[in-house]
């Protein structure tokens, strides 16, 4: 008989007590005391989570980050009625951050307290409500942006919401001098610039200005300025992209309704879980669960997040109902009212394929496509080079990942906001009743209900380091 050394008996022994306790649980035996350790999700990866800011008063969409450090958000009254100020200082859509819990309104509290009937809301016609016409005020501003030169730049969709009586809430149409793009210089905080949006590019009842990036490039335009690209992410279908020449103070719209920048039929994400549906009224949530209830409805927005490659050449864009991330030559968005140019421009969109759903995108100078993915909990990278994609980070804090900015110090910052838990949205359960002991006993009980906003403050601003010691482009 062979000699068994006492670890490899002591292995055996193991191994045969496993099997069974493991025919025990099979057979319905003591199966409460079986023990099992199965590998599992980490749901942790990449470089730990820098906690930068906490949002503890209004909610925010926006982050960008200058030279020296500064740092700003924007806080829209497009997309919550809390932030949409009536008239009355204290609520503002632009704020910079003071402190680590603190914001103040920039540049200034009176620009961010427009003068019309209701401070962002003109009710002169009181059942056709607008949105303030104010061009010298922020009415429902979506994104702020630090450029090359370090200016901030607003982009003001002149779009809030509304309450009506009932309680029913609506998005209201723009009225002329609310959507515009402000430039601000950092060394006075003071506006150099106001470009205002003829009603035929930022369509009033239709247009959602979102994200904004810049080329300074001097030869791209006659002035020397440069150019903005905006992305539309209207949710009736009349998506595009919008180009403004800023010395001239002109735009104009390309890829109108082409299919890269419309939203996909029937988008449903997974955002910590749960399926992710959208309410049109966020005053009126529906109730119920999957043997109840329809769903409301889906996710329809369309071009959303938009980056731009570090020679210039390339935008990259991505609907916010869309897994694909796809890109266009700059050069053919500058060619204006040029039918020759528009049919270049749409057989030269690229389909870069399935990257996950994001919000917003950015890039840095090794020309890697930064993204959040709700679904995942986390910021990845594409790399255009390659077609591959790489987890930067991943943590159960991060949720919804809206607005990305890279900083001079070799960090990419960004927002992760709670959007999926915001009255516009909705899943048949409630992804905040699960595994808080503390707070959410009851709501386990009535797990089917998700109604009205449920978000939890604070909101976080985080950051990590940007892969292989990139640094932000300068365009």
């Amino acid at each position: 008989m062979a000699r068994l050394s006492l670890s490899t008996l002591t292995s055996l022994l193991l191994l045969q007590g496993t099997a069974l306790a493991a025919n025990t649980g099979e057979h319905g035996n003591n199966s409460d005391s079986l023990v099992y350790t199965f590998p599992t999700d980490p749901g942790v990866s990449g470089h730990p989570l820098d906690v930068v800011h906490a949002y503890y008063r209004q909610w925010p969409t926006g982050i960008a980050v200058s030279a020296s450090g500064r740092l700003f958000s924007n806080f829209p009254g497009g997309l919550d009625p809390a932030n949409v100020n009536h008239g009355t200082p204290g609520i503002f859509t632009v704020g910079e951050l003071v402190s680590r819990t603190v914001e103040k309104a920039y540049p200034s509290e009176e620009m961010n307290t427009p003068p019309c009937s209701i401070g962002a809301v003109d009710l002169t016609d009181p059942d056709h409500p607008v949105g303030c016409g104010s061009a010298d005020h922020l009415i429902a501003v979506q994104s702020v942006v630090v450029d090359p030169k370090d200016r901030l730049w607003i982009l003001d969709t002149g779009r809030p919401m509304y309450t009506f009586p009932n309680g029913s809430v609506i998005l209201l149409p723009s009225s002329y001098g609310g959507p515009k793009l402000v430039g601000v210089d950092l060394t006075t905080n003071k506006v150099f610039k106001t470009i205002p949006f003829s009603p035929e590019v930022a369509l009033p009842s239709d247009t959602y200005l979102n994200d904004v990036r810049f080329d300074l490039r001097p030869h791209v335009t006659s002035s020397g300025e440069g150019i903005a690209y905006i992305t539309d992410s209207s949710s009736t279908g009349h998506n595009g992209v919008i180009v403004v020449d800023i010395g001239a103070g002109e735009s104009w719209r390309k890829l109108h309704r082409h299919p890269s920048v419309l939203p996909e039929g029937q988008f449903l994400p997974f955002v910590w879980g749960r399926p992710l549906y959208y309410v049109s009224d966020p005053g009126h949530s529906p109730s119920g669960n999957l043997s109840t209830t329809k769903p409301p409805g889906h996710i329809a927005m369309g071009a959303d997040g938009i980056a731009i490659s570090p020679d210039g050449e390339t935008l990259y864009y991505m609907p916010l109902a869309s897994r694909t991330l796809y890109s266009v030559p700059t050069v053919l968005l500058r060619a204006r009212d040029n039918a020759a140019a528009d049919e270049d421009l749409f057989k030269a969109v690229k389909n870069h394929g399935q990257t996950g759903p994001a919000d917003g995108l950015e890039t840095d100078s090794n020309g890697l496509v930064y993204k959040g993915n709700q679904e995942a909990n986390a910021v990845v990278a594409y790399n255009p080079k390659t077609g591959m994609m790489q987890t930067v980070v991943r943590d159960p804090r991060i949720g919804w990942v809206d607005t990305l900015s890279v900083g001079e110090d070799g960090w990419v910052y960004f927002t992760s906001n709670q959007l999926h838990l915001a009255g516009g949205m909705w899943s048949p359960m409630s992804p905040m009743g699960e595994g808080d002991d503390n707070q959410n006993q009851n709501q386990n009980q009535n797990q089917n209900q998700n109604q009205g906003d449920q978000r939890r403050k604070p909101f976080g601003l985080f950051r990590v380091p940007l892969l292989d010691g990139a640094g932000k482009i300068k365009v």
